[in-house]
């Protein structure tokens, strides 16, 4: 899949998130007002049987998550500084509330225009019982949708539905390639900096790991100074998207040098190792839930990472990835089959570099 096809996946994601969140909010108005949006259609002059109102609220909801769902993939897409949730959250809305107040404009002239009922300014409109109610419903309707995103992140994309479904309550096999990536030389940073400046500086590199959101690697773990991106491996999938995320992360990191080194003093540099077979995905703990892989391909890769160091190579990648990758795209080269620790058949790894 290419990079705009994957870009155009994540943006759709979020139309479908706002779409769907938008309907359930209208029929839950629907419910809570009885016969507010007969009110709306008799104003507009269209008969208020219940299949209209059921379009209406079909209407309304494909259209709010096409704007806010748009809006919102691109404010975060497109958000540079490292910033609190608290603070994303009050920007995000106060985007929509403008967005929000437009649509009330707009609808305001359309009206005034068709003179489908009379209205002598946009301060009266708006401050209308009724549009006022609805306004801060929408308000509502969009924060809501904006937490439960930030809540699905935080617990990995797509795990917050499968814990509350219990899609992985009973273990199951899944394919799927790992990806860790490394702090080079993070003891000796860690001394350096200090605690609190070194937190400063690992929160940095895992802001700008952004960069591989268009890779849709979705973040497994964070531990210390290292991370573990996955990806869901189907027959369609697109092997080098795994390689291509390590270089967009070294790229960002290069565009920003001058940052961190007047920063820190010191330029971030990751290894990373990459392998993909079966693993077994479940939902475990009781104290915190959440979504676990358990596996040999995690400790491979995991493993392979580790050999960065000694073979002084970037980015390692296993012969299971190699063989689906397109050798045209990367540099590829063998370095050797190696035994690796608490393996008793040997794999072979190959370093990887990128032609541009």
């Amino acid at each position: 899949m290419s990079s705009l096809g994957i870009m155009n996946k994540a943006w759709l994601r979020s139309i479908r998130t706002f779409t769907l969140g938008w309907f359930i909010g209208m029929v839950v108005w629907r419910i809570i007002r009885n016969a507010g949006l007969r009110t709306y259609l008799e104003s507009l002059q269209i008969g208020a049987s219940s299949i209209n109102v059921l379009i209406f609220i079909a209407i309304v909801s494909i259209l709010a998550g096409l704007i806010f769902g748009s809006i919102q993939y691109y404010n975060e897409r497109f958000s540079k500084l490292k910033s609190s949730f608290r603070l994303q959250l009050f920007k995000a809305l106060v985007i929509h509330l403008i967005v929000m107040l437009s649509l009330y404009l707009l609808l305001f002239l359309l009206i005034r225009i068709y003179e489908v009922r009379l209205v002598e300014s946009f301060k009266n409109f708006i401050l209308n019982p009724l549009a006022l109610a609805t306004l801060f419903y929408s308000f509502c309707i969009n924060a809501i949708i904006i937490v439960v995103r930030h809540v699905n992140d935080l617990l990995g994309r797509g795990n917050l539905l499968k814990l509350i479904t219990g899609r992985f309550y009973q273990p199951k096999e899944e394919y799927r390639a790992f990806m860790f990536l490394d702090l080079v030389s993070s003891t000796h940073i860690a001394e350096q900096l200090g605690h609190l400046n070194y937190s400063a500086f690992i929160q940095d590199c895992f802001h700008d790991l952004s960069a591989v959101e268009r890779t849709l690697a979705q973040v497994y773990q964070y531990v210390g100074d290292e991370v573990v991106l996955t990806w869901k491996v189907s027959n369609s999938f697109n092997y080098e998207i795994c390689l291509e995320a390590y270089f967009l992360f070294i790229d960002r990191l290069a565009s920003r040098k001058d940052y961190y080194i007047q920063a820190y003093g010191i330029e971030p540099h990751f290894t990373a190792g990459l392998h993909c077979g079966p693993i077994i995905v479940t939902e475990v703990g009781s104290l915190k839930r959440e979504i676990a892989y358990h596996g040999d391909t995690i400790n491979v890769a995991s493993r392979i990472r580790g050999k960065c160091r000694d073979l002084q190579c970037d980015l390692l990648i296993s012969s299971d990835l190699k063989d689906h990758v397109n050798s045209n795209a990367f540099i590829i080269k063998s370095m050797d089959t190696i035994t690796l620790r608490g393996k008793s058949v040997g794999t072979e790894i190959f370093s990887v570099q990128s032609k541009t």
